[in-house]
C-alpha cells in the first residue's frame, strides 16, 4: 500500500476488525487516483485529530467525480414471457443513434417494457412485476436483454427475479419516479468516490447487521413455560431470571432432585390431605411400634438360633446321652436279679418319683422316702411290705439318688434347659399379619423379612436332628432387610412427630408453600436439557448482539453528512435549480433541500418557496408537478458521470406545448453524451423530437410496437404520419404491391383485396403528406409548432400540373381512408394502375425535389 494512505489506514484502524477487512479490500477496488487518495487521507487524519470541519474539507473537483466509467448502451430486448401481456416474435431493438423513440398507442405494451427494464436494472420504485391476468396458466418470467458495455457484446437472461449488476447504472423516468421527490424525500443516487467509500462501508454493516438479525431469528426461544403457580417458587423466579451469565453450578443447585427429594414431596402431599393429624400420628406411632416389636423378636430369634447357642444346645445334647449311657450301664448292674424288665428306664423313674411324692405328701409325710419301718407298706400295692421288699425299695433309692444318676438326670434337665432357649417361631400367617401391621408395603422387604422367619424356621427344626457342630446349617443369617426396617422406623417416627405438629398448629400453608418448592424443582430436573439449551441459545444471542453493536453507523452516517452537505447537497441543489431553468419552470416557486441523514443516507425533499404550509403535490397543477419531478430527477442522475443509457417512458405526460418542447431539447442534448430511450403514445413528441434532433443534426432512431393477436410489444412498422416517405413509398411499391399481385394470381382474391384496400389507404396518406412536405416545402407541419417561413420562397416552384396531379391522386384514393357508405362501395383500382399511380407520385417528388424556384422566377 502507498504512503499516501497511512493517514486512512489510521483511521480504518480505529473501527472494528469486520469492518476494518471491508474498508480495505473497498479501498483496495477504489479507483481513486493516488492524489485523490492523499487528499481523502488527510482529512482522515484531521478527523482523528478532531479537527475536521465543513470550513476545512477542501477536495480538488476530482475527488469528487468518478473517473469517466465504461460506456453503457442498451441494443434489443427478446424472448419475453411472463410479463404483463408482451408476448413479443421479434426482439425490441433501440437502433443505434444515441436517440430512441420507442412509439405505440396506449395498450400496445410501452409501459411493460419500462416495468421490465426497471426489474432488470434494479430502480427504485420497481413495485410488482405481474403475469398477464388473463391467462389461465401462470407464465414463468423471462427475458433476455442485450447491451454492450466497453465495446464488448453482452447478454443477461433474466430469470424473474434479481437485478444485472452490469445495467444497475441504467436510470428510468416513469410516473412512479415523479412522486418521490414531490410526495416524499429520496436519496440522491449520484455520490462520489470519497462518499461511495462510506456508503460502501456503511452498506456493508447493514448487511452484517442484517445476517446477525437473521441469525438471531433462526434461534428462536424452546423455553418451557413454568406453571403460573410454580413460578413464585424461589426456584421459579431462578427459572424466569436465568441469562448468558447463569452457570453450570447454578443449574446444578437449582434441577437438582434425588428420591429423597421424591419421598419428602409425597409425604408433605400426604400431610395436606390428611383431616386428622392426631389420630394419622397414632396410627404412625402404633406402625413404629410393630415395626420395632418386629425387629427385636428378629434379633431375639437371631440370637437364639446363633450358631454359639446351637453349639451350646448340641453339647448340653451330647453331654446329656452320655450320662445317659452311664447310669444305665450301673442300672443294669444294679437291677440284672430283677424279676422284671425295666427297672431303671424312665418311665419307671418317672413311677419311682410319683411314688416318692404320694409318699412324702400322703401316706407318710414325716417319714423319708422311702418307708421301710416296721409295719410300713407299699405306697403303690399298700401290702405291707417283708424284709426282702424293704431291701428292695432301700436298693432303688441307692441308685436314684447315686452319683451316676444324679449327673445323668442334671445333664437332661440342663439340656432341656438350653433347648427352651428357642421359643416358638411365628406361623407364616401370624409373619403376614405382622408385617401389614408394621405398614411395611414395599414387596420387597416383606418377602425378605418372610424368607428370613422361614431360614429361622427351618434352622430351628433342624436343631434336634443335629448331634455334632459340623452339621449346623450355613450360611448364617444376617437379614439386610433390618437396616431398611430401622430407617422405615424412623422415619415413621419423624413423620408421628411432624403430624402431631400439624395438629397442634395450623401449618398448612407452610406445608403448601414447601410441597411447592419441591414440585417446582422437580420440574426443573424434568426440563433439564431445555433449560440448558435455552442458555446457550442465550449465550450465542449475546454473542450476536455483541457483534451486531460494532455495526452501528451512525459514526459513519455522521461523517457522510458532513462531507455530504458540501459534496452532494450543494451541488445537487444548484444542478436542480439548472434544470428548473432549462425546462423553462424556473417561474415555479419550488426548492429542493436536503431533509435529515439517515443511516449515511442523504434525503432531499422539495417544498414551496415561501408557503408557510403544504407540500408541492397539493398546490401545484399536475402539469407543474411533472416538469419539477423531471428536474429533480435530471439533476440526481446528471451528477453521475457515467455513460449508461436514460429511458423515459412519457416524459410529457399532462406538459402544455412549451414544457414539451424543453424537455425534448432537454433530451436531445442528454443524448449527445449517452443513449437516451423515449417511450411514447404520442406523435406530436415524436414530430417535436425529429424537428430539434434535425437542429442538431441528429437522426433519432424510431421504433414502433403495437398489439397483436398473441400480444403486446410486438414491433411494427412506423406510422406513415412520421415515416420516411421516400421509403414508405418504395415500401408500397416494391413489397406490399408485389404480395397482393401475387396473393392474386395465386386465386387468392379475398386476401389481394385486403392488401390493395390498405396500400390504397397508405398510399392515400403519403400522397396527403407529399403535399405538406413536398408540395408546401414543409412550411407548415403537423405536431409541429414553428413556421418555418424561410421556405415560402420554395413554393415558387409550384404550378398547376403539380396541383392537379395530388389532387386527382387525393381524390382517387380518399374514398379508401375515409368511411363510405355501404351502399355505394368504392371499387379497387386496378392493380396495374394503382402502381402507375405510385410511380407518378414517385417520380413528381424526385422531379419536383430537383426543380428551381430561381428558374421559375426567372422565367
Amino acid at each position: 500500500m502507498s504512503e499516501v494512505t497511512v493517514s486512512l489506514t489510521k483511521w480504518i484502524s480505529e473501527r472494528p476488525k469486520w469492518l476494518q477487512i471491508t474498508a480495505m479490500r473497498i479501498l483496495q477496488q477504489s479507483e481513486l487516483t493516488n492524489k485523490d487518495i492523499s487528499e481523502l487521507a488527510t482529512l482522515c487524519q484531521q478527523e482523528a485529530d478532531g479537527k475536521l470541519s465543513k470550513t476545512t474539507c477542501s477536495f480538488p473537483a476530482s475527488a469528487f467525480s468518478q473517473d469517466a466509467a465504461g460506456s453503457l448502451r442498451l441494443y434489443s430486448i427478446s424472448d419475453v414471457e411472463g410479463v404483463n401481456a408482451l408476448s413479443p416474435k421479434k426482439p425490441l431493438e433501440f437502433g443505434k443513434g444515441n436517440i430512441t423513440i420507442v412509439y405505440g398507442n396506449n395498450g400496445s405494451g410501452k409501459s411493460g417494457y419500462v416495468r421490465l427494464l426497471k426489474h432488470v436494472c434494479g430502480s427504485r420504485e420497481s413495485g410488482t412485476l405481474y403475469r398477464n391476468v388473463y391467462k389461465p396458466v401462470p407464465v414463468v418470467q423471462k427475458a433476455c436483454i442485450s447491451f454492450e458495455q466497453d465495446g464488448i457484446l453482452k447478454n443477461h437472461t433474466w430469470s424473474g427475479q434479481g437485478i444485472c449488476d452490469d445495467l444497475k447504472s441504467v436510470d428510468i423516468f416513469d410516473t412512479s419516479f415523479g412522486k418521490v421527490f414531490v410526495s416524499s424525500e429520496d436519496e440522491v443516487s449520484y455520490e462520489p468516490p470519497v462518499l461511495s467509500f462510506f456508503s460502501s462501508l456503511i452498506l456493508a454493516s447493514e448487511k452484517v447487521a442484517s445476517a446477525l438479525d437473521a441469525e438471531a431469528n433462526r434461534h428462536q426461544s424452546k423455553k418451557p413455560n413454568m406453571p403460573a403457580d410454580k413460578k413464585v417458587t424461589p426456584e421459579g423466579i431462578w427459572y424466569e431470571s436465568i441469562s448468558a451469565k447463569t452457570t453450570v453450578q447454578d443449574i446444578d443447585k437449582h434441577c437438582a432432585f434425588s428420591s429423597t427429594d421424591e419421598t419428602e414431596m409425597q409425604t408433605l402431599q400426604q400431610r395436606l390431605v390428611e383431616q386428622a393429624p392426631a389420630e394419622k400420628a397414632k396410627q404412625l406411632r402404633t406402625q413404629k411400634q410393630h415395626v420395632d416389636t418386629l425387629i427385636q423378636d428378629t434379633k431375639k430369634y437371631l440370637e437364639q438360633l446363633s450358631d454359639e447357642n446351637c453349639r451350646r444346645i448340641i453339647a448340653a445334647k451330647k453331654k446329656s446321652i452320655l450320662k445317659k449311657k452311664a447310669a444305665d450301664a450301673a442300672a443294669d448292674k444294679v437291677f440284672s436279679g430283677s424279676e422284671l424288665e425295666g427297672i431303671g428306664v424312665e418311665v419307671w423313674k418317672e413311677l419311682w418319683e410319683a411314688a416318692r411324692n404320694y409318699s412324702v405328701s400322703a401316706a407318710y409325710k414325716e417319714i423319708d422316702y422311702p418307708n421301710v419301718s416296721d409295719g410300713s407298706r407299699c405306697v403303690l400295692c399298700h401290702q405291707t411290705l417283708n424284709q426282702e421288699a424293704k431291701d428292695r425299695l432301700i436298693s432303688f433309692e441307692s441308685f436314684v439318688k447315686g452319683e451316676m444318676q444324679k449327673a445323668a438326670t442334671d445333664a437332661a434337665k440342663e439340656y432341656e434347659t438350653v433347648s427352651q432357649t428357642i421359643e416358638a417361631l411365628p406361623t407364616l400367617e401370624t409373619l403376614r399379619t405382622r408385617i401389614d401391621a408394621a405398614g411395611i408395603s414395599q414387596d420387597k422387604i416383606a418377602s425378605q423379612v418372610t424368607e428370613s422367619f422361614i431360614q429361622l424356621q427351618a434352622k430351628k427344626d433342624q436343631l434336634p436332628e443335629i448331634d455334632s457342630e459340623e452339621a449346623i446349617p450355613a450360611p448364617q443369617l444376617s437379614p439386610e432387610w433390618i437396616e431398611e426396617a430401622n430407617t422405615h422406623s424412623k422415619s415413621l417416627g419423624e413423620l408421628a412427630a411432624k403430624y402431631e405438629d400439624d395438629a397442634k398448629s395450623d401449618n398448612r400453608d407452610e406445608i403448601k408453600k414447601k410441597l411447592n418448592n419441591f414440585q417446582a424443582r422437580k420440574w426443573l430436573s424434568e426440563h433439564r436439557a431445555a433449560i440448558d439449551e435455552e442458555i446457550n441459545r442465550l449465550k450465542l444471542l449475546n454473542q450476536i448482539a455483541k457483534a451486531k453493536k460494532s455495526t452501528n453507523t451512525k459514526a459513519l452516517s455522521q461523517k457522510k453528512g458532513e462531507l455530504a452537505e458540501a459534496l452532494i447537497t450543494d451541488a445537487f441543489v444548484k444542478r436542480f435549480e439548472t434544470e428548473l431553468r432549462a425546462l423553462g419552470a424556473s417561474q415555479v416557486k419550488v426548492e429542493l433541500v436536503k431533509s435529515k441523514v439517515s443511516k449515511g443516507r442523504i434525503l432531499h425533499k422539495l417544498q414551496l418557496r415561501g408557503a408557510s404550509q403544504s407540500g408541492p403535490a397539493d398546490i401545484l397543477s399536475e402539469g407543474e408537478n411533472r416538469i419539477v419531478s423531471i428536474a429533480a430527477f435530471l439533476a440526481d442522475v446528471t451528477g453521475k458521470s457515467s455513460q449508461a443509457p436514460f429511458i423515459f417512458d412519457d416524459p410529457i405526460s399532462s406538459l402544455d406545448q412549451t414544457y414539451e418542447e424543453a424537455v425534448v431539447q432537454r433530451l436531445i442534448g442528454l443524448s449527445q453524451d449517452k443513449q437516451v430511450i423515449v417511450f411514447t403514445h404520442r406523435l406530436s413528441l415524436l414530430g417535436t423530437v425529429r424537428h430539434f434532433a434535425e437542429k442538431k443534426s441528429i437522426r433519432p432512431d424510431v421504433v414502433s410496437i403495437r398489439s397483436a393477436d398473441w400480444g403486446t410489444g410486438e414491433p411494427a412498422p412506423i406510422p406513415l404520419s412520421q415515416s420516411d416517405i421516400k421509403t414508405a413509398l418504395n415500401t408500397l411499391m416494391n413489397q406490399r404491391y408485389q404480395d397482393a399481385k401475387k396473393a392474386s394470381e395465386d386465386g387468392e382474391f379475398e386476401h389481394a383485396e385486403i392488401l390493395l384496400k390498405a396500400i390504397c389507404s397508405d398510399f392515400r396518406t403519403l400522397v396527403e403528406r407529399s403535399i405538406e412536405n413536398d408540395l408546401l416545402c414543409g412550411v407548415v407541419q403537423r405536431f409541429q409548432r414553428p413556421v418555418h417561413t424561410l421556405k415560402l420562397k420554395e413554393l415558387a416552384k409550384l404550378n398547376d400540373a403539380d396541383c392537379n396531379l395530388l389532387d386527382s391522386l387525393m381524390t382517387k384514393y380518399s374514398g379508401f381512408e375515409h368511411s363510405q357508405p355501404t351502399e355505394s362501395p368504392i371499387a379497387l383500382p386496378n392493380p396495374d394502375d394503382l402502381l402507375a399511380d405510385m410511380t407518378s407520385l414517385k417520380n413528381w417528388r424526385e422531379e419536383y425535389a430537383k426543380r428551381s424556384a430561381t428558374a421559375v422566377i426567372s422565367r
